[in-house]
């Protein structure tokens, strides 16, 4: 067979993935080698820097690669503003996923192929994963912990978690595009939420089709410096119970619902409006009708026992 019939060989998809940066150069330039190293996928990198100090932005621009984009600089304050900022401004054209990308972490080189496979044979809208955290300890050398994600989904789960770290998402373009005709123009997308939070709430409240992969996908860099970070141990405990405290968990639950509320359609719509002011009070009698959900809004039978817990006791 001579050159001009041979068949080329099929293109390989393209995922874009957006990256927020606020002085990562510590970590930034081995997190872009593995997401520029995706096996059986072709990438762009949309990156978006909150007024980094240090040589972050110079790191991604010594690579020289035409596969790094760099959004023109700006002030955003917040990881989740910035990576809002994202949404309304990358360019996704040509692609066939879209993903999300922490600047700290190390991914799994064969990541977007078995995401890419789950998506396309579970006909899914988004997926994400479980996780393997990691610390690296002042000798140099790593200890690592799996972080379950892949409980079953409940009905209400989105009302008060997301599905797992953000920097595990990836979505559909049509989803990503209704993602970002929320985020663009809705008057109730409240950006002291959490950005993956309001992701998934999104996408659930119109009922799209999210998997958790138990299978993780990444190494989730733990440092001092985390947005957010693995929810283990004493120093994680104190956080949660200074949230629940200053009442900030309470008040992006209240926001969460109410934008699902206006999102959804049907039934799901009506529930969800008998639902949301139950989060913009404290009383008995919200409280008790909380526990009684208790079920649908958390995944994890332990972070059950901890919400009808704190209900019960008039904690939150």
């Amino acid at each position: 067979m001579t050159d001009e019939h041979a068949e080329s060989a099929p293109a390989l998809p393209l995922v874009v993935v957006l990256m927020a940066t606020h002085n990562g150069a510590e970590f930034v330039e081995e997190q872009t080698r593995t997401i520029l190293g995706q096996q059986g996928v072709e990438v762009r990198l949309v990156v978006s820097d909150d007024a980094s100090t240090d040589a972050t932005l110079e790191i991604l621009r010594g690579f020289g690669d035409e596969r790094i984009v760099i959004l023109p600089p700006g002030r955003f304050g917040t990881p989740q503003a910035n990576f809002l900022r994202l949404v309304r401004d990358a360019d996704v054209s040509g692609a066939a996923a879209v993903a999300l990308a922490d600047q700290d972490d190390r991914w799994h080189l064969d990541r977007y192929q078995r995401q890419l496979a789950l998506m396309a044979e579970h006909e899914l809208d988004a997926i994400s994963s479980s996780v393997t955290a990691y610390w690296v300890r002042p000798d140099g050398s790593e200890r690592s912990e799996y972080l379950e994600k892949s409980q079953p989904q409940t009905e209400l789960d989105y009302l008060l978690e997301s599905a797992g770290p953000g920097c595990t998402f990836v979505l559909t373009p049509q989803l990503f595009a209704a993602v970002r005709e929320v985020i663009e123009a809705h008057p109730l997308v409240d950006e002291t939420v959490p950005h993956d939070w309001i992701v998934y709430a999104i996408a659930r409240a119109t009922d799209h089709r999210w998997r958790i992969d138990p299978t993780p996908t990444i190494d989730y860099r733990q440092h001092d410096s985390n947005a957010t970070g693995a929810n283990t141990g004493l120093r994680p405990a104190l956080r949660r119970a200074r949230r629940l405290a200053s009442g900030d968990y309470r008040k992006q639950c209240a926001s969460i619902a109410t934008l699902a509320a206006s999102l959804a359609t049907g039934e799901t719509k009506s529930r969800l409006e008998r639902i949301a002011p139950l989060f913009q009070r404290s009383d008995f009698a919200s409280r008790a009708a909380l526990r009684r959900l208790v079920p649908e809004l958390r995944r994890e039978p332990a972070e059950r026992r901890w919400l009808d817990l704190v209900l019960r006791l008039g904690l939150w």
